[in-house]
């Protein structure tokens, strides 16, 4: 009897210091959530980024190739947190599709923006089919529309600029999901893969759209077919961040684009070199971590 009081009496100190530890883990989380975080998965070969709002919403835009992010969220979000408010996927290309596709199987997911866009790969297919199994709600992207995250944070769709509902494209870029994330002061502009046709009808129609952010997500990974000069003096960016796999086989970043960006003072991060990268805006001004 001594014996089983003894051992009643570990497990409790045990289940004590346990719920201790969750609590402090809980309340250092909170607190570092006073301020909005971006952060930049190195992923690989692909685009992962997860957007923290400080009122516990979070958005997602794309997953990278395969599970890696599976991985990444894990680390990054509490154990508890088994949700996401919001998967933007940019275009249905694997290297930014595959991710989001083992999230929304294993996470609660509120809703996604899509261009609508149709792509033959089976990933696609087999994506389409869970979200009208789990009863995701599908969101069509289009220029104009704003997202209210919370807290003052803001996502505005720059792109598409048409509807692109059902159609299968010859270069899916083209339909690329643009949007521009606004936390007091604070900007972001989100490229995903969209190539210098799309930088230059976004430039025309800039009457419309405040291109001018302070952080750039370069896009289509560094590539020579992205990254207009013209459009990168229009966005002037204090940081450039390219979304690239290490010793990837495209040759991405281009050193033109390399250079491109130098010419206009942007700070330029790679995943490839830098690792995850979180920027924190206190809608002020921003923090880089690394």
């Amino acid at each position: 009897m001594e014996k089983i009081r003894k051992n009643s009496k570990l497990v409790f100190i045990l289940l004590l210091a346990a719920a201790t530890a969750v609590i402090w883990y809980a309340v250092f989380y909170f607190e570092a959530r006073q301020n909005l975080l971006v952060t930049f998965f190195d992923i690989g070969q692909g685009d992962a980024i997860l957007i923290e709002v400080p009122n516990g919403n979070q958005i997602l835009v794309d997953g990278g190739p395969g599970k890696a992010i599976l991985g990444k969220l894990g680390r990054t979000l509490p154990f508890w947190d088994r949700s996401i408010d919001l998967l933007v996927l940019t275009h249905p290309h694997a290297d930014h599709l595959d991710g989001l596709l083992e999230v929304s199987k294993r996470y609660h997911v509120e809703a996604v923006l899509t261009s609508g866009a149709e792509h033959s790969i089976p990933e696609y297919q087999e994506w389409k089919e869970l979200l009208s199994a789990k009863k995701i709600k599908v969101i069509t992207a289009q220029a104009g529309q704003r997202i209210d995250a919370g807290d003052g944070v803001m996502m505005d769709v720059f792109s598409p600029l048409n509807d692109f509902s059902g159609r299968s494209l010859k270069n899916p870029h083209d339909a690329t999901v643009v949007t521009r994330l606004t936390n007091g002061n604070s900007s972001f502009l989100f490229m995903g893969d969209a190539e210098k046709s799309l930088e230059y009808r976004l430039l025309l129609d800039s009457k419309f759209q405040i291109l001018d952010s302070d952080v750039l997500k370069v896009g289509h990974h560094g590539s020579k077919t992205s990254s207009a000069e013209e459009f990168l003096a229009a966005v002037s960016p204090e940081v450039a961040l390219i979304q690239v796999g290490r010793k990837n086989r495209y040759g991405h970043p281009h050193q033109e684009v390399l250079d491109r960006l130098s010419a206009v003072g942007a700070k330029i991060l790679r995943n490839d070199l830098d690792g995850d990268i979180v920027i924190e805006s206190q809608g002020t001004g921003l923090e880089i971590k690394k």
